[in-house]
Parts: C-alpha cells; sequence; structure tokens
C-alpha cells in the first residue's frame, strides 16, 4: 500500500490557540503526523513515498486566488508590520454581509477576512507546510490514477475545515476538494462530461469547508457523518436541512455508539454507491473516538477496521485517504493503523 507523506508539515508549529475561553498548546501539533508515519513504517507491506511538486493551478480550482495569496504572504506581512511575532490570531471575523466587501488592507483586516476562528494560527512557516499538505493529497490522487486501488496520505495540516477563501478549524487548504478535482480533471471523463467523485468525511466534526467548495463543482458528492452542530464545531453547519444534490450531512447526537454510527455509515456508503462515483475520497478523522478530547461520540478502536472493511466489500473503487483530525496522542495512530489495516491486507494479497 502507498502511503505519502512529507517532513514539511514540521514547518507549522504554532505555539497556542485560543479554544473554549483560555490559551493552550495548539492541539494540532506535528506530532500527530510523526507517529502515524513512525508506525506505518513498521509494516513491509507499505511503501512509503514524498510528496510531489505540482503546479499551484490546481489550487486555484478549488480555491480564490486573492485567498491564496493571503496564505502565501500574511505572515511576512503581520510581522512587517509590527504585530505579534509568533503567529497570527484575528481580532474580529468579518461576519454575514461584511464577507461582501473586499477585506481591509491592514494584516488585522485581512485575518478576520479569512479566518473564522481563533484556534487557527499562520506562522512562519505555514504556507510551505499548507502547499505540501496539498501536494502530498495530489501525490495520492496521482497514484490512483497510475492504477492504484488505494493511497493513504498523511496530510497536515488538515483540510477539510478550509472552504473557498477562509481558513478555520487547523485547516488552510481543502485537500479532500483539491484530490477530487484532480481526479476529475486528470481522469478518463464520461461521456456526457465530467467523472463522478464521491467524498466522505468521517471527521468528527462538520467538514463545512469541503461543503462550501463542493457547491461550486460538478459531479462531485459530499457524504458527511458528523458529531451534531448544535453543540460541536463548526455550530452552524452541517445540519441535515443543508442536504443537496451535491452534499448529504448525517449529525449525530453525542455518546453515540458503535452499533448506531455502523448504522449510519451504511447509509452513507450506499447513498455513494447510488451516485456511481469512479473514484472515493475518504476524509479519515479518528476524532470520533471515545477519548478524543475534542469530540463526544463514544466509538472504540474496533469501528474503524470495521468501517474499512465495509468499504471494501461494498465500495470497491480507487480509494484516496486523506488524513484529517484525532488529537489524542495516545491512541491515534492504533485508530488509524486499525482503519488502514484491511486495505494494506487487500493489497499484499493482491
Amino acid at each position: 500500500m502507498i502511503v505519502v507523506h512529507s517532513p514539511h508539515h514540521l514547518l507549522h508549529n504554532p505555539p497556542k490557540e485560543f479554544i473554549s475561553n483560555h490559551l493552550e498548546a495548539y492541539g494540532e501539533s506535528p506530532e500527530r503526523a510523526e507517529i502515524i508515519l513512525e508506525a506505518l513504517m513498521d509494516h513491509p507491506e507499505v511503501e512509503l513515498t514524498r510528496a510531489e511538486q505540482f503546479d499551484l493551478v490546481h489550487f486555484h480550482k478549488v480555491h480564490g486566488a486573492d485567498y491564496l495569496i493571503y496564505l502565501q504572504t500574511a505572515f511576512d506581512e503581520w510581522v512587517t508590520a509590527g504585530l505579534w511575532s509568533e503567529g497570527i490570531m484575528p481580532e474580529f471575523f468579518a461576519l454575514g454581509h461584511l464577507r461582501n466587501r473586499p477585506p481591509a488592507k491592514s494584516p488585522e483586516g485581512k485575518a478576520g477576512y479569512y479566518m473564522t476562528d481563533s484556534c487557527t494560527m499562520i506562522v512562519k512557516g505555514t504556507w510551505e507546510a499548507v502547499k505540501y499538505s496539498g501536494f502530498t493529497a495530489l501525490t495520492g490522487a496521482k497514484c490512483l490514477l497510475n492504477g492504484k486501488s488505494v493511497v493513504y496520505s498523511i496530510c497536515r495540516p488538515p483540510g477539510h475545515h478550509a472552504g473557498f477563501d477562509y481558513a478555520g478549524g487547523y485547516c488552510f487548504v481543502n485537500n479532500a476538494a483539491l484530490a477530487a478535482k484532480y481526479l476529475q480533471d486528470q481522469g478518463r471523463p464520461e461521456a456526457d462530461g465530467d467523472l463522478k467523485v464521491g467524498i466522505l468525511d468521517i471527521d468528527f466534526h462538520h467538514g463545512n469547508g469541503t461543503q462550501d467548495i463542493i457547491h461550486k463543482l460538478k459531479n462531485m458528492l459530499l457524504v458527511s457523518i458528523h458529531g451534531d452542530p448544535d453543540y460541536s464545531y463548526p455550530y452552524l453547519t452541517g445540519f441535515e436541512s443543508e442536504n443537496t444534490d451535491k452534499n448529504v450531512n448525517f449529525a449525530l447526537p453525542p455518546g453515540i455508539n458503535d452499533e448506531a454510527y455502523f448504522e449510519t455509515f451504511q447509509k452513507a456508503v450506499n447513498i455513494l454507491n447510488a451516485f456511481g462515483c469512479c473514484y472515493l475520497v475518504i476524509s479519515l478523522g479518528v476524532d470520533t473516538f471515545e477519548h478524543d478530547q475534542l469530540g463526544n461520540f463514544k466509538l472504540t478502536s474496533a469501528i474503524y477496521r470495521k468501517l474499512a472493511q465495509y468499504l471494501i466489500n461494498e465500495l470497491p473503487i480507487p480509494t484516496l485517504i486523506l488524513m484529517e483530525g484525532g488529537y489524542n496522542i495516545d491512541f491515534l495512530a492504533g485508530n488509524v493503523m486499525a482503519f488502514l489495516k484491511p486495505y494494506i491486507q487487500k493489497e499484499a494479497i493482491n
């Protein structure tokens, strides 16, 4: 099984975030990707490969040009203005109708326009890390186009909260949308137009950024299973009332267990099957685990293997798995490996 990674993620190492009314150590730490990579090194069936470089034109297909320029220039502009050298943390947010006008010219104004929360920080190395996180996703997609049946890309920073023109939830570039669009553009078109790509988001938090971008693209379907946004980040999006022909949300209550979650998971896979996608992109978050500090589900480690095996049996199409959330360092690698092992075993047999 191919696993794509990049050491560039280490360049994004914010010192802190503002969450739950206080400052604390940044939850989306470099250690997350490193311990997953270390666990994968122990498997001879795994082939580790470095992310390739790609033209940024692919990023422009899912994100606004002004936003991408902001990500590339934000930190230098911020520091040049004499602001906090540890990193960018917005002091206000452009809400509602304020986003219908151009951003302010000051670094503070731009931060509040392009960033949606105070738990997401831009530091000196953020853009380089973000760029290679996207390259990691694109390399995985390219491997599928070259004939691989499954690829796991250790994308860091994660991506599913990044919208067309905003960052948030530790995310800056939407890796799932980026990879899906690349698969569609570079894959063999169907007779009636672009081939269909499905995105299955099983992170605890709703992929609000992916939903935002998917509505601007054709022949893609996002199916997301996540915590009830009345009680969980991003709070204002991810309700089932938002369901369209482009996205289907399953918002689940706090405390849900393996059995009830699996019933919903089966429904999600059936929807993707009916959609008829040629490729599947999975936004894998294991913050659904019972001991994850940023989730409120009660899923055990055993469920992740069951989910993967069900996908292998019921949706046997080329699959790209992208890393999203999961913040309990003591269990993170084990839960990721539980999901990947059925795919690793399948690839070893083939």
